[in-house]
């Protein structure tokens, strides 16, 4: 058994949890609050060694909490789902994710993967239910961006057990985060965004990736079509801001190699 991501909650709501079981099959488990501490939690033995056994077969989403008789951990409930998944589906190509090599965590649900031995990919998906609604939107947007030079090239959709959780594009290698002094790529890449009667949303500096002197934008979960040109230029106009903050806003980790 092997855990692939976990959303612990130290205030007592559920815990929630994505595992890969024989090496072929994601199951999804909610643990009740107050069962462990949040450290035990993110450390995969102690949570195992607490778990009861995994039943066998394909019941892919379970519940687990403390029997009212006896005080022990149970698997409240133990059901096969039809989980949600993308339906902005417009690339020919798709990518099963159980075959994809996944890297390093770039930021939250964002990985580093390999496309081909000489390519870098990036993976983007939703980890849990809640997360469907984000990645469906940004799929459709870099579909209304596509082989416009705006965003990563969006090489097709990425696969859980049939349906759509993501999408892996090509990774912008030696690149580095938007700067004051790169104003004018990174406005000149928002302004064909612009052309196309899109906003982007949220322009801070980490969602500009500097490289081969040109500005390549990410992160399109906020953008949206907007026809109000003053609304526009007042995105426009804050970059000088955005590209100067030193805050961190945005940008803990980026998609730079």
């Amino acid at each position: 058994i092997e855990l692939l991501q976990a959303s612990v909650d130290p205030e007592g709501q559920d815990s929630c949890f994505r595992f890969l079981v024989d090496g072929k099959t994601i199951k999804y488990l909610t643990i009740a609050p107050g069962m462990l501490a949040p450290e035990e939690m993110a450390f995969l033995p102690t949570l195992l060694a607490f778990l009861p056994p995994f039943p066998p077969g394909d019941r892919n989403e379970a519940r687990v909490s403390l029997d009212s008789k006896t005080g022990r951990p149970h698997f409240e409930s133990w059901t096969k789902r039809d989980l949600p998944g993308i339906t902005s589906i417009w690339h020919a190509d798709q990518f099963d994710y159980l075959q994809l090599h996944i890297g390093e965590t770039l930021r939250s649900a964002v990985y580093s993967a390999v496309i081909t031995p000489t390519t870098q990919g990036v993976v983007k998906f939703a980890i849990f239910d809640w997360e469907i609604d984000a990645i469906d939107h940004e799929t459709t947007a870099y579909k209304l961006i596509d082989g416009q030079d705006i965003g990563p090239a969006f090489r097709g959709h990425v696969t859980e057990h049939g349906r759509v959780i993501g999408f892996l594009m090509d990774k912008v290698v030696n690149a580095r985060r938007g700067g004051p002094e790169d104003l004018e790529v990174c406005q000149a890449v928002l302004a064909r965004l612009h052309a196309l009667g899109l906003k982007h949303g949220d322009v801070n500096r980490h969602n500009f990736l500097i490289h081969d002197g040109r500005a390549t934008m990410i992160a399109f979960e906020g953008t949206r079509r907007c026809e109000d040109p003053a609304e526009l230029s007042e995105e426009m106009s804050s970059m000088a801001q955005q590209l100067s903050d030193e805050s961190g806003l945005g940008g803990v980790v980026t998609l730079v190699s």
